[in-house]
């Protein structure tokens, strides 16, 4: 399963009037819990992650093998 998660930065929020919103593809089963994307994304932002603003706004049922495109980076959680 592929989830497209969006988020944003402590620093981005401070340093601009608007929010820019920072975009991730995770891999994994069929059941994400929050709790784990938040643990991900606050050691790959080094804790600069506004936790409030992590939200899952899409899912598919993907093989991330599968796909071939180079600008996308996928990140596996178990």
């Amino acid at each position: 399963m592929i989830y497209l998660v969006n988020y944003n930065k402590k620093s981005q929020i401070q340093h601009s009037d608007r929010k820019s919103k920072s975009l991730i593809f995770i891999e994994a089963g069929r059941c994400l819990a929050v709790d784990k994307i938040i643990a991900l994304l606050r050691e790959l932002t080094v804790n600069d992650l506004e936790e409030s603003s992590v939200q899952i706004i899409g899912q598919k049922n993907w093989d991330a093998a599968k796909i071939k495109t180079p600008g996308i980076r996928f990140h596996k959680l178990d």
